[in-house]
């Protein structure tokens, strides 16, 4: 005999799906306020009015503004790091390829490109960095810290990876990961508006600065060992 289904599933399902559709609604309406008004400037009226929803429905996802902020922040972490990963892998692999005497600068620039592209089709959440972030708002400066370096270390691995790999002399990575991190950060608040739309200048130039910056440091590196 066959059991009867329960009456619960599909009404269980639907009240998770809409759950999760309104979360995903205020979430959207927020990074879009703060993005425009920044942290200070945003109140809770502002966001459930863009969401189209209730300040009772906000309050069933989350206890405050604040809590809010964070979720996004940690949303702009996550996807900076899974960019960077992304790009720095498929770097290694198309630079395996190739014979280690081929040039390695027109490798990189797909890389940078894709991460750039990434966080520009991210603009409201680089917005957000850059009103609030980068020692803007000590309220979260510890947070965008954990952002800084949620970037900088698949960066600084990246790097080190590459020299394992045989393609470049050793030397110190941490300091170059830490300068490309404030440069990419730089590059794409400026890049986003910048009216010319000149993103194949600014990823050429961020590809050059990176290749020749690991080829100096390992020159610097070599006459440090030699005495020259």
């Amino acid at each position: 005999m066959q059991e009867p289904t329960s009456p619960m599933t599909p009404s269980g399902s639907k009240r998770e799906q809409n759950k999760a559709e309104t979360r995903a609604r205020l979430m959207a309406a927020a990074r879009r306020e703060f993005a425009l008004k920044g942290y200070a400037g945003t109140s809770l009226r502002m966001i459930t009015a863009r969401a189209g929803l209730t300040t009772g429905a906000f309050y069933n996802h989350f206890e405050d503004k604040r809590e809010m902020y964070l979720a996004i922040l940690e949303e702009l972490s996550q996807r900076l790091r899974s960019l960077v990963e992304e790009a720095i892998q498929e770097f290694i692999e198309a630079r395996g390829r190739h014979p280690k005497s081929s040039p390695t600068l027109h490798l990189l620039r797909p890389a940078i490109g894709k991460v750039f592209q990434g966080a520009i089709q991210d603009q409201d959440l680089f917005e957000i960095l850059r009103r609030d972030g980068l020692g803007v708002n000590s309220e979260f400066r510890d947070h965008y810290r954990k952002i800084v370096r949620e970037f900088t270390d698949p960066m600084r691995k990246g790097l080190e990876d590459f020299i394992k790999a045989g393609f470049a002399r050793p030397y110190e990575t941490e300091g170059l990961a830490r300068v490309v991190v404030i440069l990419f950060f730089s590059v794409v608040i400026y890049a986003s508006h910048d009216r010319s739309r000149d993103r194949e200048g600014w990823v050429d130039t961020m590809a050059a600065m990176i290749h020749g910056g690991a080829k100096q440091l390992s020159a610097w590196r070599a006459m440090e060992k030699t005495g020259s």
